[in-house]
């Protein structure tokens, strides 16, 4: 956790754990020449009990002769801007302003006072949730190479021992005791039952497994990584491309851990990544289908089209002009688009699109690859100019390019679980009247590139991603 020489600040509630942290650090000081600054937040949500402890760690900062570093923050403000729950929002305030502190006085280390009940709790938080091996891992010890627990494997009763025989004083957090959080019911309640009637070293139990699981899960994740890298076609700004047919050659589980690995090289973290939007992308790209879009938090997409999967976070501004378009009731529009000479872009500020229509030789081209959601090939000796790109009508019917009879695009769009927000931004090109193109799905049977094809059309689309999951149909 520490080397010679680091400076460590240390994160101080002015509860008996975090107190107790800093004793044990004082003591541990001149052996391994550290130097200690107190860093305390005010979570503004218990009125003048946080004010009070807030001056109780500023008294003894000073009495101790150390450094203070004190903000407030107003959590339920945060909370309420980030849409999220109470404890998430005070740990995501908690520890931003704990780094900041840190990056801003340039300490080493920042030491929390976790024990070895925090980390049982925690285990059984997400054992309740149903979490996998990287939320049965527990605490770990040392995070990030920066973040350090150096009361982990204490419990709590030794901490209140010590406190009481060095006649430490600290503050009382009348909050751990109201049942309304899910961690003090665990502590005050689940634990205590289980103690009483199963085991009454559960919580040593839990933390001996917590490190088992830690120590294979990181095992695990080695494992993983020439997998991934297998997988892996290519990376961009906020983007990486793996192969579907190698995804689809993994067992899933090994599947699951990869999906997981390519979202947090592209997000730097995991947080409010459940199971189930792991499920829904290892859906799409094993399903039948080569094309679909997995949406994730944080504007986080997951998307299948033909042989490749991309995982990419959306431009903030595209993500705020969908939610735009997606508010307002549906325009209806109606363009032509006359033989390209060359190259042709056209924008639907309706929906948001850029359309751009390219004329290519077939010498670039290989045969059969017509489609891929977003780009499209087609003949263009089978096209009937002006094209014309519209929004769908009711009763609006194709013949997906495989099939042989036709089909109405209301059926296409519940069969493949489309949501109604998504079928508004999916408009239809047609030549002739006749529908050669449902854009970002399927192009039509009638106007594939053959092996008798000598020139292409070939059509790309940008739009900001959508959301494609279920909507009940």
């Amino acid at each position: 956790m520490f080397q010679k020489g680091d400076t460590v600040l240390a994160g101080i509630s002015g509860g008996p754990d975090s107190v107790a942290l800093l004793y044990v650090l004082l003591h541990l000081a001149p052996r391994w020449d550290l130097r200690i600054g107190v860093a305390h937040l005010n979570h503004c949500l218990r009125g003048s009990e946080a004010d009070k402890d807030a001056d109780f760690v500023t008294e003894l900062a000073a009495r101790l002769n150390l450094p203070c570093y004190q903000d407030r923050i107003n959590v339920q403000e945060y909370q309420t801007s980030r849409h999220t729950c109470l404890e998430d929002a005070a740990r995501q305030v908690r520890y931003g302003f704990l780094d900041r502190i840190r990056r801003q006085h340039g300490y080493h280390k920042t030491a929390l006072g976790h024990h070895s009940g925090d980390n049982a709790e925690l285990m059984l938080m997400f054992l309740f949730r149903g979490s996998g091996l990287s939320g049965l891992s527990g605490i770990p010890p040392v995070r990030s190479g920066h973040i350090v627990r150096p009361l982990l494997y204490v419990s709590r009763e030794d901490i209140m021992t010590f406190l009481k025989y060095n006649g430490i004083s600290f503050c009382t957090d009348t909050s751990n005791s109201s049942s309304a959080f899910l961690r003090n019911r665990i502590r005050h309640e689940i634990i205590p039952h289980i103690q009483e009637v199963c085991n009454p070293k559960i919580i040593e139990t839990l933390n001996r497994l917590s490190e088992i699981i830690r120590s294979e899960n990181e095992w695990i994740q080695d494992a993983i990584h020439p997998l991934y890298k297998k997988a892996l076609v290519r990376t961009a700004a906020h983007k990486v491309i793996l192969s579907a047919p190698v995804l689809q050659s993994y067992p899933e589980a090994v599947l699951r851990r990869i999906i997981r690995m390519a979202v947090e090289n592209i997000r730097g973290n995991l947080k409010r990544i459940s199971f189930s939007h792991i499920e829904s992308a290892i859906h799409m790209v094993t399903g039948s289908s080569c094309s679909g879009v997995s949406v994730l938090p944080d504007g986080i997409r997951i998307q299948r089209e033909a042989a490749y999967v991309s995982v990419f976070q959306t431009d903030p501004l595209q993500r705020r002009r969908y939610h735009e378009i997606c508010a307002t009731p549906p325009k209806s529009f109606y363009h032509e688009i006359p033989r390209p000479s060359g190259q042709t872009s056209l924008i639907v500020s309706e929906i948001g699109m850029t359309v751009t229509f390219t004329e290519i030789s077939l010498a670039s081209q290989k045969p059969g690859a017509h489609f891929s959601g977003k780009l499209v090939r087609m003949d263009i000796d089978k096209l009937e100019f002006p094209l014309v790109l519209r929004n769908i009508r009711p009763g609006d019917r194709f013949t997906p390019s495989g099939m042989t009879g036709s089909q109405k695009i209301k059926k296409y769009f519940i069969d493949h679980k489309i949501t109604r927000m998504a079928r508004r931004l999916s408009p239809v090109l047609l030549s002739h009247d006749r529908i050669i193109w449902l854009v970002g799905h399927r192009i039509g049977d009638d106007v594939s590139v053959t092996p008798a094809t000598r020139t292409v059309l070939q059509i790309d689309i940008e739009q900001p991603a959508t959301d494609s999951r279920p909507d009940g149909d």
